[in-house]
């Protein structure tokens, strides 16, 4: 986990997992839920955030290992940000894996599944979206018609800036961030300090009002 104790050791830190052969290393950004609560004190700002993931970026092609954060949804924005520069449109083709994976999947192509039955968009975020012993096991039925679920795949439905980024699904946000900041899932991702070209559709509607 990055934290303001070892965001300045992660060169370091990699240059190890180099050395003894590791197959990957993925940082992993907070999300000060459950035992994470215990390092909210110890979170490196959004700017700083910012700057971990772009040098991340930087440094992905120069390894023989695979280097990519975790819950670190804004970095696919970053990621074709970084390409977008350097004139690379990012394809399957082009990119392989990179480019068919996202952010956040909770809700979308990934759910978590507690010991308890208790289904949750993931293991960070409690809300429950269904219970597979009320259920009857019936998994695929909770999965197709959560209310949770089913607003995880409108992304029109999230608010703030997440709502209307133009990288919003390639991205998502960390909705247990969002949800462990302000109480609502939905809202935008906290560590991000991307503003988007898009507007709202609030004031799309208040200019053509």
């Amino acid at each position: 986990t990055v934290t303001k104790q070892n965001v300045h050791e992660l060169g370091r830190i990699l240059e190890l997992a180099v050395e003894v052969g590791a197959v990957a290393f993925n940082p992993f950004l907070l999300v000060p839920t459950g035992r994470g609560k215990e390092l909210a004190k110890q979170e490196i700002s959004p700017v700083e955030y910012e700057k971990v993931l772009n040098w991340i970026y930087e440094q992905r092609d120069e390894l023989p290992i695979q280097f990519k954060p975790t819950c670190a949804p804004h970095y696919y924005r970053i990621f074709r940000q970084r390409e977008k520069e350097k004139g690379r449109t990012v394809t399957p083709d082009t990119h392989g894996f990179e480019a068919m994976t996202k952010g956040c999947m909770g809700g979308q192509s990934f759910a978590f599944i507690s010991h308890t039955g208790k289904v949750q968009i993931c293991g960070f975020l409690e809300t429950e979206c269904g219970d597979l012993r009320r259920a009857n096991y019936n998994f695929e039925h909770i999965w197709q018609t959560s209310p949770v679920f089913l607003q995880m795949r409108d992304q029109d439905s999230y608010h703030g800036r997440c709502g209307y980024c133009e990288y919003r699904n390639v991205c998502g946000g960390c909705r247990a961030r969002a949800y462990a900041t302000t109480g609502d899932y939905l809202d935008e991702e906290p560590y991000c300090i991307y503003e988007p070209k898009l507007k709202p559709k609030s004031a799309v509607m208040e200019a053509a009002g």
